[in-house]
Formats: structure tokens, C-alpha cells, sequence
């Protein structure tokens, strides 16, 4: 539209207006003027300021900002402009926003972490269950505290903290993707801490079991009657102190035998290197995969999406190994492993806890400290401390 304004004159209403006026642009893009034939100011016509927009058809829209008489002049036309241009942007955006539902927010998030290679199959899983009927089709904006602790109450009556944990968790990066995208101009109603008021559930599942050496001899051979793929998994988290989603990430390409380096996806999604035995290493190259493929794969083929098989667990009931324990913290689980090789390198006295930081890769040393009571003499060195002191007075 601009284009054939700028050339002068243009008729500004339709004929159904009556007369024909004649708009003359400014300087200014999308700002223009006609002189009135009967007003006058300090001897000449007065001018009318109009703006020109488009609708989100496309069509062109006048709006008359006002009279030169009235202290109107170009740069006041313009900044109403933008104005006019920034309300219809904030319109648009709250229509979309006022559209945006739960489903809409986890739909939005799926297609990025599959596109992102994440494995989301089983977080899905839980949604679908637990979470999409109450809360699925209400528009985020609508969601409250109160509902959220109504709908946390409910759950931890049927599934345990963690899982629970994991349902908030996966909703919250949903809508923090949903705000990110644009498809909500509103707050995360499952924002934590200061930054909001919901409270997530409280999970105490830190690992405190770790295995002797003879359960862990009698686990593997276990697990390689039952399945060769979940022994080398386990082995390897054994040796490396490697997360299960570590091991689902490996790839052909990330064993590097010259150099006994693995290359992982971590937590957080960084990518990390970890080295390790060559017996491992040898272990690995002999599933001969393709450099793009996982390593350890389905049944069906491709990368596993539902976790560690139930085979482990029925591995450890077969041998007795959480018989009688109830609490999650002194029961053997996957996680079990990489607790154990934190907790022999600590007892072995020869790896100070710097060193098992960088070997665990945690990135606060408050988390490896949970291992300084295992190694030998920690405590008796510190209590010296007083002995020397009283010594020195």
C-alpha cells in the first residue's frame, strides 16, 4: 500500500464516504495529512494527521491522530503509529497466549525434545496417565497453586514422591518451553521458590546401598543369564560410574579405542568424555555398530525408550538382595551401580574427594561429600584437630 502512497496524492475513503479526500504522505513511513479548505492556522490550511496500517488481513486501516491547530504534527502521528502497531502486536499475542492449554504446551515440548534426540517416551507416559485428564484442556493461565497441590495430594496417595516429583517436573518444562516459544506471555504456575509458590514433592531417594564385591559378582552373573545387553550396562556403569541415560546415549561413533575414551550425553545434556578399561572399551566396539547407532538397543532395535528392562529387578528378588528392606535409599537399583564405584573408590583411601568429583562428574562438591565418611581415617583426621589445638595452648 505504501508504495503507491508515496508516489503523492491518494484517495484516502471510498466513494460511499461522499466527497473524495487526498491524503499527501510525510516523511515518515506510514504518516500522512490533508489540508483542511475551511480551517486555517497562522494564515495557512490546517492539516489532519492520519496513520496508515494494515489489519491482520492485510487490508489497509486509517486512523486520524488529530489537528495541526492541536498540537499535532508528524512526529506525534508516528509515535501514535507505533503505538497503534505495538498494541496490535500485544493483541495478537494474547489471543495465542488466551488459546494456549496444558496439552498445547506438552504437544509443543514433545516435538522439540524428540527432534532434540531426548528420550520422553516414559515422562509421556505419566502425563498421559496422571496428569492430562485434570489439568490437560484448562489454558495455562487458569491453573492454581490450589489446584496443583490438590491434584500432588492425590498422587502421593497412589504413586511414590519420586514419580510424582517427576510429573511436576515434566509439566514445568513444558510450560517453561511453552513461555520460551511464545505460546504463553504469563508466568510457569509450577514455578518453584521465589519466583513462585508451588512446592514440589519432597523426594528422599539419595542412594545410601552400595554392593560388596560378592553381591556384585553374584548380581552380573545374574544378569548375564538373563540378559548379556543389561550385564554390559550394568558392568559398564560399574566401571565408569556411568547414569543409565548415559549409557542409553552412547552411539558407535563415542568409543574411541585409540585414546579409551567414551563420549556421553550427561545430565543436562552436555557432552562429556569419560575413559575407560580396554576391556571395556573391546566390549563395546564388539556389538559392531554403524557410528550414528546406539550402542545398546530394544529388543525391536533403536534407542531404549522405557529405561532399564525388569529384568533387573527380577534379578535382585532372585537373589534376595532388597528382601525385607522397604526403603528405596538401602534397596538395590540400577543406581546402585555408580553409587558402588563412588563408594569402593572413597573406601580404597588412594582418591581424594576433588578426585572423585571430576571421576562422578558432579557439579557441586556438596554432592560428593556425601561419600567423605568412607574414606579411611576422614573422620578420626578431623577429630585430631582438637587434640592439636589443646596441644598448641
Amino acid at each position: 500500500m505504501d508504495k503507491f502512497l508515496a508516489k503523492g496524492a491518494y484517495p484516502a475513503y471510498p466513494r460511499t464516504m461522499g466527497r473524495e479526500r487526498t491524503f499527501t504522505k510525510t516523511r515518515y513511513r506510514g504518516v500522512y495529512y490533508r489540508e483542511s479548505t475551511i480551517r486555517l492556522i497562522a494564515g495557512r490550511p490546517d492539516r489532519c494527521f492520519i496513520v496508515w496500517l494494515a489489519d491482520d488481513e492485510g487490508r489497509g486501516r486509517w486512523h486520524t491522530v488529530g489537528w495541526a491547530s492541536e498540537g499535532i504534527n508528524e512526529k506525534l502521528a508516528l509515535a501514535k503509529r507505533q503505538e497503534l502497531i505495538q498494541d496490535k502486536m500485544l493483541g495478537r499475542a494474547q489471543a495465542r497466549n488466551a488459546k494456549a492449554t496444558v496439552a498445547d504446551a506438552v504437544d509443543a515440548y514433545s516435538d522439540w525434545a524428540r527432534a532434540e534426540g531426548k528420550a520422553i517416551d516414559r515422562e509421556i507416559s505419566r502425563y498421559e496417565k496422571h496428569m492430562k485428564k485434570p489439568l490437560g484442556a484448562l489454558r495455562i493461565e487458569m491453573i492454581t497453586g490450589g489446584m496443583l497441590t490438590a491434584l500432588k495430594a492425590d498422587l502421593l496417595t497412589k504413586l511414590a514422591p519420586e514419580s510424582v516429583h517427576h510429573c511436576f517436573a515434566f509439566l514445568r518444562r513444558a510450560i517453561n518451553h511453552a513461555i520460551a516459544e511464545g505460546l504463553h506471555g504469563g508466568t510457569n504456575p509450577l514455578a518453584t521458590g521465589r519466583s513462585g509458590t508451588f512446592t514440589m514433592p519432597k523426594v528422599r531417594n539419595a542412594c545410601e546401598r552400595f554392593l560388596t564385591p560378592g553381591e556384585a559378582k553374584r548380581l552380573l552373573d545374574e544378569l548375564r543369564q538373563r540378559s548379556p545387553q543389561l550385564h554390559d550396562m550394568s558392568l559398564l556403569s560399574l566401571k565408569t560410574g556411568l547414569r543409565s541415560t548415559e549409557i542409553f546415549s552412547i552411539r558407535g561413533q563415542d568409543v574411541k579405542k585409540g585414546t579409551g575414551e567414551i563420549f556421553i550425553t550427561a545430565k543436562g545434556g552436555q557432552r562429556q568424555c569419560v575413559h575407560a578399561s580396554p576391556e571395556i572399551i573391546d566390549m563395546l566396539l564388539a556389538y559392531g555398530r554403524m557410528p550414528g547407532e546406539r550402542i545398546f538397543q530394544s529388543s525391536k532395535g533403536g534407542p531404549l525408550k522405557w529405561g532399564i528392562s525388569d529384568a533387573f529387578g527380577r534379578a535382585v528378588d532372585r537373589l534376595g538382595l532388597n528382601k525385607g528392606i522397604d526403603d528405596k535409599r538401602n534397596q538395590v537399583w540400577f543406581h546402585t551401580w555408580r553409587h558402588t564405584f563412588a563408594s569402593w573408590l572413597a573406601q580404597s583411601g588412594e582418591v581424594t574427594l576433588l578426585e572423585l568429583k571430576e571421576l562422578m562428574r558432579h557439579e557441586r562438591i556438596e554432592t560428593t561429600e556425601r561419600y567423605a565418611h568412607l574414606i579411611p581415617g576422614h573422620q578420626i583426621r578431623k577429630l585430631t584437630i582438637i587434640d592439636e589445638t589443646l596441644r598448641q595452648g
